[in-house]
């Protein structure tokens, strides 16, 4: 038996593209065959260019690893050596189409800077310069803010370059006299909190939305104060101590006096573990049943009983880690519910201290989700909505006392937020730090709800 593939996105913006994008045909269109007196180095240009487009519009269609090579040369009307002399192979194309995108979202924004308007103008004339961007062209800056299931780690490369210059941008215009403080994450939640709701509504068809959200965004950003408050700087978080629930070693093979479900139980966390360990080491396309068999003690038959494939044993391990990050969270939110700015500092610091006693899950549940599937992207979406329920009383207070656009947004923007944050510790190696982030991530969460000022005297409050 072998594995089923990890199936490529199934989304809705092709369809509701339509009324803005140009037709295939225009975007298709051929400069005039024979001798025409055009530079040949334009010809080549206008070649890439369309190979590019299709490679985007493909993607979108069927996702990245149903990508032929035939097909792109058809829809693209060039011949596939003509695509070889152009790019070395698909993954280069598609790196040229991310290249192509964030080249364009950055000369958007770049024609809407005025030097002469305050910061907050500028931020604001930036947004409508994107989601306008995102609303013409929902595909390609779908590819910009989300990659490319199945694509490898080189557009997550390029995803985090294209989100480090939007950090630059915002930081520049908040501050431009004042370089980065270390320690200081307010610009990459404020992009998270960014890149959250625009590809929420992207991957919903919902990308017409955006132009909209831009005035609420941009006064939320211009919110937080220019420099963090004192105490609140990022420190070394330890290792959270924790209890060892797993196995140490498999459970004897052969007849056993063990209950039946204790069984399967114990076989299919030892696969969830096996999993994360795997694409935590080695990336997603590392992972193979044999390599997760091996990993798991168990026989090929036994993990076939568990999982139907490696895609559904992915899928079991996110659910597994989100899973337990939310209940921890809410565990400790409930402990304090009763003061809820209280509550929101201990859910987030329970939170960070199970990521980082997981530091394989964490990767997975946060990193790896990107390169996936979009059924891990759905996991993710509702995982987070159960995560912004949290900040909903924040959210009424705002609406009850005639707030103006939708507070709901803010909550979306303020989870994103953290998430980025996260993700970014992770990626970088720094699992392990998390937990001395709690007090800045509290803050974070609260000021667009309760104030910068007492959002840093609930955060610097020990937990």
């Amino acid at each position: 038996m072998t594995d089923k593939p990890i199936r490529g996105p199934r989304r809705r913006p092709a369809r509701a593209a339509a009324k803005t994008a140009p037709t295939g045909g225009q975007r298709y269109r051929r400069l005039p065959a024979g001798t025409h007196g055009i530079d040949p180095a334009a010809v080549r240009e206008d070649q890439a260019r369309r190979l590019r487009a299709a490679m985007v519009e493909l993607i979108a269609a069927k996702g990245y690893p149903s990508v032929r090579i035939a097909d792109l040369a058809k829809l693209a009307h060039v011949s596939p050596p003509t695509l070889y002399s152009l790019y070395a192979d698909k993954e280069q194309l598609l790196m040229g189409a991310y290249e192509d995108i964030a080249r364009r979202a950055g000369m958007a924004i770049a024609a809407a800077h005025r030097p002469e308007d305050a910061p907050r103008r500028r931020l604001l004339a930036a947004l409508r310069a994107f989601f306008a961007l995102a609303a013409e062209e929902p595909q390609a800056v779908s590819l910009l803010v989300l990659g490319a299931f199945g694509a490898g780690p080189n557009v997550r490369r390029k995803r985090r370059l294209a989100l480090d210059a939007l950090e630059g941008y915002i930081h520049a215009n908040r501050s431009p006299q004042d370089p980065p403080e270390a320690g200081d994450e307010t610009v990459a939640a404020l992009v998270g909190g960014i890149r959250e709701v625009a590809a929420s509504r992207l991957r919903q068809g919902r990308h017409d939305e955006l132009p909209g959200l831009a005035p609420q965004l941009a006064s939320w950003a211009a919110s937080y104060p220019r420099r963090l408050p004192e105490g609140l700087l990022t420190t070394p978080g330890a290792l959270a101590e924790t209890v060892a629930l797993r196995a140490a070693r498999p459970l004897p093979s052969g007849p056993s006096e063990l209950p039946r479900e204790l069984i399967v139980r114990s076989q299919r966390e030892r696969i969830v573990d096996a999993t994360a360990a795997i694409v935590a080491e080695k990336g997603l396309a590392a992972l193979t049943i044999p390599e997760i068999a091996r990993r798991a003690s168990v026989s090929n038959q036994t993990f076939y009983a568990n999982y139907a494939s490696k895609d559904a044993a992915f899928l079991g391990a996110q659910k597994v880690g989100m899973h337990q990050a939310l209940r921890v969270t809410v565990a400790a939110y409930e402990d304090r519910a009763e003061e809820w700015p209280a509550g929101v500092r201990a859910g987030i610091a329970a939170l960070l201290d199970y990521l980082a006693s997981e530091p394989e899950h964490a990767h997975l549940t946060l990193v790896d989700t990107f390169a996936a599937s979009p059924e891990a992207l759905a996991i993710r979406e509702r995982a987070m909505e159960g995560f912004r329920t949290y900040l909903r009383p924040g959210a009424e207070a705002l609406r009850s006392k005639g707030a103006g656009g939708d507070p709901a947004v803010l909550a979306e923007a303020v989870t994103g937020g953290i998430w980025q944050v996260l993700h970014g510790y992770i990626e970088r190696g720094e699992t392990a730090c998390l937990p001395g982030a709690a007090a800045q991530l509290t803050y974070f969460a609260l000021a667009p709800f309760v104030g910068a000022e007492r959002a840093a005297e609930v955060a610097r409050q020990p937990t």
